[in-house]
């Protein structure tokens, strides 16, 4: 009997890898994480060449991790076991206080930083249109009282200090200030994604109009309306399956609006800058301008202001519902996707202002400036 007991633990782990191994191949596959928000891997093909190489190896694991019975539970057991073992701070994306799950920053690379902000000023001097940046502080710049101790630095304020070194044809609005105030009057930052939120995007837009002696309007002039269960890719990333979900907030200025979004020769046109589909989703950013597109033009007859053109990555979705009162015509043209060249579409197109606008992270990790030609 003692053999047994001593047996048991064994016995136990053998059965539950064979049920589950079972159950990997009986159990149909999943070809989407609505949870994590991206493709699962399927089993990989077999050849001698990949077994030769251990390509099928490689893709035998992925498989198996990506596919195996109950994923979404052991996930979310691993990130809660984390949490109570002490080793939040050590981790991508922090469990915060009030609810937030806010990410690690990332590690400086001024290579890609200075490439990225040279490549912008040298493509502005060349257009020799007024040309300026934002870069959008990180979440955990912003709400640090909120992090777990012993957490990373992060480098917003120097990466200020180095945009100033680098430029030279371009202006930064500096919206520091303006963001932390706004974080002890509103909601600023999405808890369980790393966007802004309408109000946080409300402030940027402020900013920017009186960076250009513009006036803005108040923003009880907006009518918002507010939908629930928006769960973001942060808390996608995260396993963190049992935070409280997001509000999210359309700000409706009554504009009347024709949108246009391309990719490649496919065209999409719509007389809404907000795309109300995505708020059956979990992830209901994409409400906002329909998501990632090469490019997208707003036009407005009716705005006082010409034509602005957005360089930019997924933080100008919500900024652009603003953008579009205040100018007739506005281009966002997204590098991750576009591949034509943008000297080439000014000289089609009317451009009277140019505006980056990016995330300090992506900054220190996007290398799509490259295109820009």
């Amino acid at each position: 009997m003692k053999k047994i007991y001593r047996a048991l633990p064994a016995i136990v782990f053998v059965v539950f890898l064979a049920v589950m191994s079972v159950l990997l191949f009986l159990l149909p596959h999943r070809t989407y994480s609505e949870n994590e928000k991206r493709m699962l891997a399927d089993f990989p093909e077999v050849t001698g060449e990949a077994v030769m190489e251990g390509k099928f190896q490689e893709g035998l694991e992925t498989f198996t991790a990506d596919q195996v019975p109950g994923r979404d539970f052991f996930v979310g057991i691993n990130a809660y076991w984390t949490l109570l073992t002490g080793r939040n701070a050590a981790q991508d994306i922090y469990y915060c206080d009030d609810g937030y799950l806010i990410n690690a920053p990332k590690t400086y690379n001024d290579k890609i930083f200075s490439d990225n902000l040279t490549r912008f000023d040298q493509f502005a001097g060349k257009a020799g249109v007024p040309t300026d940046l934002i870069m959008v502080p990180s979440a955990g710049y912003l709400m640090e009282d909120l992090l777990p101790a012993n957490h990373g630095e992060y480098h917003d304020d120097m990466l200020y200090d180095r945009a100033a070194e680098l430029l030279q044809n371009t202006r930064i609005i500096d919206v520091r200030e303006t963001m932390k105030a706004g974080v002890e009057n509103g909601q600023v930052c999405y808890r369980t994604d790393h966007h802004l939120t309408s109000y946080g995007n409300y402030l940027l837009y402020r900013d920017f109009r009186e960076a250009c002696g513009k006036s803005c309007r108040d923003q009880n002039d907006y009518q918002v309306s507010s939908y629930d269960g928006f769960y973001g890719t942060t808390w996608s990333g995260s396993g963190y399956w049992f935070t409280s979900a997001d509000t999210v907030e359309l700000w409706d200025s009554g504009a009347q609006v024709q949108v246009t979004l391309r990719d490649g020769q496919k065209r999409t046109e719509s007389d809404s800058l907000f795309f109300p589909a995505h708020l059956e989703d979990l992830d209901k950013y994409p409400v906002f301008l329909d998501g990632n597109h090469s490019i997208a033009c707003i036009s407005n007859p009716q705005a006082e202001e010409g034509a602005l053109l957005v360089v930019r990555d997924s933080y100008a979705h919500c900024l652009s519902t603003f953008l579009a009162e205040g100018y007739q015509t506005v281009y966002l043209v997204d590098l991750r996707y576009y591949r034509e060249s943008l000297s080439q579409f000014m000289a089609e197109h009317r451009v009277d202002r140019i505006l980056y606008l990016y995330g300090v992270d992506n900054l220190m990790t996007d290398t799509n400036s490259a295109w820009l030609n």
